[in-house]
This record gives structure tokens, sequence and C-alpha cells, in this order.
């Protein structure tokens, strides 16, 4: 018998999928952040972002949800984020 049970599956499409993107706060972090997801997933409900500081500053999180038509999608989300160099952790 495991001791890890099976992660739960993801069924496609997948509406309301929660994204944090965390990423050095920058004047430009947050407006090219809803640009990028937007072009990938353009049912990105802007007026439900949360965007929350760091408690230094330094960093700022991007709480977000869209609708994920795939496993490949995802991927696509979040290794066109992380190549950046702007995004530290997309969760």
């Amino acid at each position: 018998m495991s001791a890890n049970p099976a992660a739960p599956k993801i069924e496609f499409p997948c509406a309301n999928y929660s994204m944090k993107i965390v990423g050095l706060k920058t004047p430009d972090y947050h407006a090219w952040v809803m640009q990028c997801v937007k072009s990938l997933a353009p049912d990105l409900d802007t007026q439900k972002v949360q965007v929350i500081d760091s408690r230094n500053g330094t960093f700022q999180s991007i709480r977000l949800a869209v609708t994920i038509q795939s496993e490949d999608h995802l991927q696509q989300i979040y290794q066109t984020l992380m190549a950046s160099g702007k995004v530290k952790l997309v969760l």
C-alpha cells in the first residue's frame, strides 16, 4: 500500500483554475503579467485579480483565475511566465 495517494487529476477544460504568480516588484511587473496571461488565456477576468506586495515591498504576488484547456496549455502558461526572468514562482 502506497503512503502517498495519487495526486488529484485535473479535468480539462478547467474553469476558474487558480494561479499565484510571484516576482520582483517593478513598475511594469503587474501590467506585464496581465498582458502575458491574457495573451495565453483570453478569459482572464481582470476585475477579480488580487495583487499583494510582500512585507518589505521587494516581491509582488498576483492571484488570478483562468480556464485551462489542457495539460499542454497549463505548461505553456507556466513556461512562458518562468522563461521571462521576471517571475520567480508560479503556484
